[in-house]
């Protein structure tokens, strides 16, 4: 479509079941960095797309009560920027936003930004959340000039051999996979480990069902993208209650270990260097991966240390931003 002076106007649009491969393109090459460095299985990144959007599927996502759209910016029958948006109870969640390198800087992100804002109000959300790497200078300029605030500051830190780490530590802990967290201790300790601007933007009780997803949740990953969820508590001999919580994950289009930031107080990150190597150890026995990922908040100067002495390093940073509607 164009205007009067001849001047491209983009035609916002939802995706239609037989562009997918096409935003599968666009995906590729817009996350080209991440994807490589992350090394990713792209095929199963494209299966993992048609997937969520397979009328079976649709149906049994809003029985968990999440809905995903994904819809494009068509410049002359081209898709030249895409967005993906993960619809829950009160939030919208971005979770991918891509433009072609030949759209860039042309408005296409910022206007696919307030499709988000007009969803969000057509259902009642109360905030549409994000996640951009730190140093994505011209992403994260975007998205504060558009209301968003920093919430989280985390980092990434990558184990090339889970085998170096699992043989030389051992643990005197107790591990056992749990299925539900529940405690105030669990509470107070999340105040250690995420800062107060986080927990208030997804909801304390709603973060720890996430780090804690339901065996129907469990089950859906699993079926969808092949994904293993475990979250496992530790215990030292003769407590009762947990010293901390570890979730992990691992999936087909993802060939490593995945590890969510720790749970457990600032006091006892030591505890890391033990449990650490025996989940590592766990979660080798399920696929056989021997590489590993932790994030963790950027303001655990100390977790971050133990981390480090256990072999992972820092491969990038990230932001999660979140816009109050």
């Amino acid at each position: 479509m164009k205007s009067a002076d001849g001047t491209v106007i983009p035609e916002i649009r939802e995706l239609r079941l037989d562009e997918y491969d096409e935003l599968a393109v666009l995906m590729e090459i817009a996350f080209k960095d991440s994807i490589e460095e992350d090394r990713l299985d792209v095929d199963e990144l494209r299966k993992l797309m048609k997937k969520i959007n397979s009328p079976v599927y649709k149906v049994l996502l809003r029985f968990l009560g999440i809905r995903t759209e994904f819809y494009i910016a068509d410049v002359e029958n081209t898709i030249a920027s895409g967005i993906q948006l993960d619809i829950k109870k009160d939030e919208i969640y971005v979770s991918n936003i891509m433009t072609h390198p030949n759209h860039r800087r042309q408005g296409l992100a910022r206007e696919l930004l307030h499709l988000s804002f007009r969803r969000a109000g057509e259902l009642g959300a109360r905030r549409v959340r994000l996640d951009a790497r730190a140093d994505n200078a011209s992403a994260v300029n975007l998205y504060t000039s558009e209301g968003f605030e920093t919430t989280y500051h985390t980092g990434r830190f990558e184990l090339d051999s889970v085998i170096d780490c699992i043989q030389s530590t051992s643990s005197d802990l107790t591990i056992r996979e749990v299925n539900k967290i529940s405690g105030s201790n669990i509470e107070l300790m999340l105040d250690d480990c995420f800062p107060t601007a986080h927990l208030e933007s997804i909801g304390r009780d709603k973060f720890l069902k996430q780090y804690s997803p339901s065996r129907a949740l469990r089950f859906f990953a699993r079926k969808l993208g092949g994904q293993l969820i475990h979250t496992y508590a530790f215990y030292r001999e003769g407590d009762e209650t947990p010293r901390g919580i570890i979730q992990t994950s691992q999936s087909k289009f993802e060939p490593r270990i995945s590890i969510s930031s720790p749970i457990l107080f600032e006091g006892d990150n030591d505890l890391l260097l033990r449990v650490m190597p025996k989940i590592l150890e766990i979660e080798t026995g399920y696929r056989g991966i021997t590489t590993a990922s932790i994030t963790c908040s950027m303001h655990r100067a100390d977790a971050i240390s133990k981390i480090e002495r256990l072999g992972f390093k820092k491969v990038r940073e990230g932001v999660s931003m979140t816009k109050r509607l």
